[in-house]
């Protein structure tokens, strides 16, 4: 009796844990697609350029001059994005404009870039350091270079930031916490009761290259403070994918960031508000004057 008790339960462990393996290789698989647009469709002249992580995964990128400026911009799309996402190239000519040079990556496993899977900001940190580097050996110098994302990217350039030496940090709906974020989003996403995400959580961290435990942004949102490193935090209240709390998370861990709360816009849609652009380029102008 004992015997067969511990059989089932086993089975049953392995089943809880087979469904959690099942969501995070659903989650985490590749998302490769060729662009659907380019930055000519926003009246910027641009070359493919490659570049490669800081972990040796190889990325492709457009490159955006902007004659003979020293700064520059890295924009950063989310999960299941690349870099052809109406939202970052809608942003890059406000860069352009403000007189920065534009990277626009793919991260690893998305778009045109090489990898293996997603890590939902845990491994993508090293696509944008890779890009640092890239820049670095072009005399871009990280003070003054901004890097930017949005959602997965936005959690990514935040964890990225730190030591790095950049000039500022513009984070559009990021999440603070992933573990937080996925105990509300895995049951919707993946059609599962909330019973299994802890299996969920479980099963990522067995894979060596994952561990949604360390994606927690809030921790390096307060290394920038403590860095003096400008912090640009924008959400809206309306965002149905990640929620407006992740934002407050940011605030709280770098008390001096600037925070822009939308009302009604849906997620990574700010660029469409007609202040977007002002704000964007006053909170670049004040981050250029601080670093003086």
């Amino acid at each position: 009796m004992l015997r067969a008790t511990l059989i089932v339960l086993g089975a049953l462990a392995l089943g809880y844990v087979g469904v959690g393996a099942l969501v995070v290789l659903r989650m985490t698989a590749p998302s490769r697609h060729a662009p659907e647009a380019t930055p000519a469709g926003a009246g910027l002249a641009y070359e493919k350029v490659g570049l490669t992580s800081t972990d040796g995964v190889r990325l492709k990128a457009w490159w955006v001059p902007a004659g003979g400026s020293p700064r520059a911009a890295v924009l950063v799309h989310g999960w299941g994005g690349d870099k052809s996402d109406e939202h970052v190239l809608k942003t890059a000519p406000v860069y352009h404009r403000e007189g920065y040079n534009v990277l626009i990556i793919d991260l690893r496993a998305q778009g045109e870039s090489a990898g293996g899977r997603r890590t939902l900001g845990y491994r993508e940190v090293r696509d944008v350091r890779g890009a640092l580097l890239w820049l670095g050996r072009r005399g871009y110098k990280a003070r003054d270079t901004v890097l930017h994302g949005w959602s997965m990217g936005g959690t990514s350039v935040v964890r990225a930031a730190p030591g790095a030496g950049v000039a500022a940090v513009v984070e559009e709906a990021g999440y603070g916490d992933l573990p937080l974020l996925l105990e509300a989003a895995i049951p919707r996403i993946a059609g599962i009761p909330r019973f299994f995400v802890p299996g969920v959580l479980l099963a990522g961290r067995l894979w060596p290259d994952f561990d949604p435990w360390a994606v927690r942004p809030e921790r390096e949102a307060s290394e920038l403070w403590k860095e003096d490193v400008p912090l640009f935090v924008i959400h809206s209240i309306g965002d149905g994918i990640i929620p407006v709390e992740h934002a407050k998370m940011f605030a709280a861990a770098h008390p001096e960031a600037k925070i822009w709360i939308l009302q009604d816009q849906e997620h990574v849609e700010a660029f469409a508000h007609p202040d977007y652009e002002e704000r964007l380029r006053s909170f670049l102008k004040e981050s250029r004057k601080e670093a003086l």
